[in-house]
């Protein structure tokens, strides 16, 4: 009977754990949809479709100009080198325009990192829709590796008058518990 008695708490245990397990992994999975909802919400990333900006706006061909400044830096301590490959430029309102970072790992392990973007000023924000981004998504890096990471992004022809400069600087963080390592 005790035989019998274990076997019908082990098997219990055995469901509890597959719920739990099941729980963590939906958990996990809903993690960037949840970000990217939370995101929109908030105004953070700016991450929009193409098909999302308003065509007759890109059609038109663009508008005012505005100074952009492109910079970047790290966490302290995280092991890599983010750079813009152009650090200013004059965008016309409602066109495309495309700048590439530069990111290595300068450290003897792999590194995962994330980029988050700060505009200023900070309304700014609102009006650079970014379309493909490095920030968008987490980035792993072997030992020494080095890659070019294309920012494309439209600034809205709604951009106030008052902002005639914007600095888009990120700022990249280590990912715990990804299989990197930051010393």
């Amino acid at each position: 009977m005790d035989a019998e008695r274990l076997q019908r708490r082990n098997r219990q245990l055995l469901r509890k754990l597959l719920v739990v397990s099941l729980l963590m992994f939906g958990f996990a999975w809903m993690l960037i949809p949840l970000y990217r909802v939370v995101c929109e919400q908030v105004g953070l990333n700016s991450i929009v479709k193409a098909d999302a900006l308003d065509q007759d706006e890109m059609r038109a061909g663009g508008g005012a100009r505005v100074d952009m400044t492109f910079d970047a830096n790290v966490q302290a301590g995280l092991p890599w080198q983010v750079q813009p490959l152009t650090t200013h430029m004059r965008v016309k309102t409602g066109t495309f325009v495309q700048v590439q970072y530069r990111i290595t790992n300068a450290s003897p392990h792999a590194v995962v990192g994330q980029a988050i973007p700060r505009y200023l000023p900070a309304e700014a924000g609102a009006y650079v829709k970014k379309l493909e981004c490095f920030c968008f998504t987490q980035q792993r890096f072997a030992p020494g590796q080095s890659r070019t990471f294309p920012v494309v992004f439209v600034v809205d022809r709604k951009l106030p008058a008052s902002i005639t400069s914007i600095t888009l600087a990120y700022t990249v963080f280590d990912v715990p518990g990804q299989g990197g390592k930051a010393s």
